[in-house]
Formats: structure tokens, C-alpha cells, sequence
């Protein structure tokens, strides 16, 4: 059985459509909360997994999961397992991301080493568990003393230690991605968060218009097409050369942020002067009413002028055998911003 957590989130009901199409005779369990297992067993219909999947009503903040006498059978059964349940929102409070994303997967890694039959664990960390760490940061890289921009971070990097802690205890491969974003091809996503703020900003501007530049503008910002992240996961999950091995599914040749303005400008014919403002400024001017109406997220200024940079020699080695890489965003810019035009509605600031 695989052992899914993260379904019926946009990550984890791809990567469960993509695990189901290339494990054809493997079942699933998919551990869920109460509220959405209606939902789950929606999608598990319109993807017909259905007679493949067994949904386990549970909780990852609790010690036992919340599967209670089902605990050991589930333990037992289990060859594969992909953990993606986290709270991914920029502002959340310390103490709800530190009993989500830290003590959840403590229990998760607790069923893992109980589970026998287990040949394979993938955890979706993040690539900013790099904090505020700057210049270049390596796949094999994660302790430091640097700080955080904000309680994601944190939590998410105080998860990823508790999984590097167990790799000598659990066939372990950990994905870090960067800011995720639609479909290359078709542009769907479930948020409308990271980029899409600055997108719907400018859709809200008049034609000819004035826009903040954040700092120097010469900042990357890592942005990874969900295709590109679902697809790779995949492909090295069935490698066993790697387990053990932290994979920076990021864009190797990212734009600046100045870059992407111009890039999302031009793609909304608008006629942008942009006026640079140190991002302290900018943060104050976004918890206005100014920020309010532009539905931009202050969180997200640390993302668009930090200077640093995600290099990923162990994913492009891993995948050069194949056909997949991360596309560059000018060639899947149109679709984001077509689909955005046909589905807005902004809702939260999580990173993917």
C-alpha cells in the first residue's frame, strides 16, 4: 500500500494521480481529516481510484494518527509513503505550525518505522528552509543559525531536521521545492498565492500606471511550474539510488523580480513605471488599505528582494536521463495569467 497524506490538497491529489498511473496494481491509503473525506472520496471518483484507495480518517497531530485500533494494520501495510500534509501559510502563528508541520510529522516518522514493508518514504520539505541564509544553498545543506522570515520557515525546517535525524532508519527521499505555481501546460491551480498577488495587482491597475519595485529588483525568485514538481517526485521515488538524497526541485535559471514584473506586464498590456522602495516601506505600505486593495500579502516582500539562490545539482543529475525539467516562465507565463483571468479568487498566502 501506499500511504499518502496531503490529498485532497492540489499537491497531493497530483501526486496520487501520478503515483496511480505509474504503480498501476498498487493500492492506496490516504490519511485524512474527518472535514475532508467527503471531498477525498469526490476526487478519488473523478480520478476513479476509488476501488484502489482506502481513505483513513485520522490527524497527524495526534501520536497515533488518529487511526486508533487501525493503527498496526495500517503500519503493516504499508511499502511506500509520501508525507505533504503541512500548513503552508506564510503567517501562521508559531503554535499551530509547530503541532501541524513539526509534531505531525514526528507521527508520521513514528508509523514509518513501525511500517516492516516500508522500501521508500518522500517528504515535501521546502526549499526555504533556508531561512534567511543568503547566496548559495546547496541539496546537502540544512543546519544553520541564520533565522527565519517568518513561522513557516521555521517549522518546516525543524520538520525537515526530525526526517534527516531518521534517514538511517527510514528509506528516505526529501524534496524541497520552490515557490509552486500552475500547470506549465494548462495553467490550473487550486490558490491563487505568491505571484498571482502581484498578478491580480496588476490587473487592478489602469493601463498606463505607477508599481512599487521592491528593493533592486535583481533578486531571483524561484518559481516551479506543479507539473514540473508532481513529475520529478515521481520519476525519483522509483529510483533507489537515492534515497537518501535532498533534491532542490527549483528553477536552475530563475528570473529577477524586476524580470517577472516586466514579464507579467507585458502578458497583461499594461504600461507599468516602476518606482523602487526598500521592502521595510513596502511591508508598511502593504498593511495599509493600499495593500488591502491590491490583495497583496505583506509576507511575501522577504520572497521578492532576498538574495538567494537554490542550486540543484543532485535533481539535474538525477533527471538527465530524462524528459523532465523545470521550464523557464516565460514559456509558461501565458498560461498562468490566462487561467488566472478565468478562475481569480485570491484566498490565502500559502507558498504551494
Amino acid at each position: 500500500m501506499i500511504f499518502l497524506t496531503g490529498v485532497p490538497g492540489f499537491l497531493g491529489t497530483r501526486l496520487l494521480r501520478s503515483l496511480a498511473e505509474t504503480h498501476a496494481g498498487a493500492s492506496f491509503g490516504l490519511l485524512v481529516q474527518p472535514k475532508f473525506e467527503e471531498t477525498t472520496r469526490q476526487v478519488l471518483g473523478a480520478l476513479g481510484l476509488a476501488d484502489r484507495t482506502e481513505v483513513l480518517p485520522g490527524d497527524i497531530t495526534k501520536p497515533d494518527l488518529g487511526l486508533g485500533d487501525r493503527y498496526d494494520a495500517v503500519a503493516d501495510q504499508i511499502t511506500m509513503a509520501c508525507h505533504l500534509a503541512a500548513v503552508y501559510d506564510l503567517s501562521i502563528p508559531r503554535d499551530i505550525g509547530w503541532r501541524v508541520n513539526v509534531t505531525g510529522t514526528r507521527h508520521v516518522l513514528d508509523l514509518l518505522a513501525d511500517s516492516p514493508n516500508l522500501d521508500r518514504f518522500g517528504y515535501m520539505s521546502t526549499a526555504y528552509v533556508s531561512g534567511r541564509r543568503t547566496s548559495t544553498i546547496r541539496e546537502d545543506e540544512l543546519v544553520h543559525n541564520a533565522g527565519f522570515k517568518n513561522f513557516y520557515e521555521e517549522t518546516k525546517y525543524h520538520a525537515e531536521v526530525l526526517v534527516q535525524d531518521r534517514l538511517d532508519e527510514i528509506p528516505t527521499m526529501i524534496f524541497r521545492p520552490g515557490i509552486v505555481v500552475g500547470d506549465s501546460n494548462t495553467g490550473e491551480t487550486e490558490k491563487f498565492d505568491g505571484p498571482y498577488f502581484v498578478l491580480n495587482a496588476l490587473r487592478r491597475l489602469p493601463k498606463y500606471t505607477l508599481m512599487t519595485q521592491i528593493g533592486s529588483g535583481t533578486e531571483p525568485v524561484n518559481l516551479v511550474p506543479v507539473d514540473f514538481a508532481i513529475a520529478a517526485m515521481t520519476h525519483l521515488l522509483g529510483q533507489d539510488e537515492h534515497v537518501g538524497t535532498v533534491f532542490h526541485l527549483t528553477d536552475p535559471q530563475p528570473l529577477t523580480t524586476q524580470s517577472i514584473l516586466t514579464l507579467f506586464g507585458e502578458l497583461l498590456d499594461k504600461e507599468v513605471a516602476y518606482v523602487p522602495i526598500p521592502p521595510g516601506m513596502a511591508r508598511a505600505l502593504l498593511n495599509t488599505g493600499v495593500g488591502r486593495y491590491l490583495g497583496i500579502a505583506p509576507e511575501l516582500i522577504d520572497y521578492f528582494d532576498y538574495p538567494s539562490r537554490y542550486d540543484s545539482t543532485h535533481t539535474q543529475r538525477a533527471l538527465e536521463n530524462t524528459e523532465i525539467r523545470c521550464p523557464s516562465l516565460p514559456t509558461y507565463a501565458p498560461k498562468m495569467v490566462e487561467y488566472l483571468k478565468h478562475h481569480a479568487d485570491v484566498r490565502s498566502t500559502a507558498m504551494y
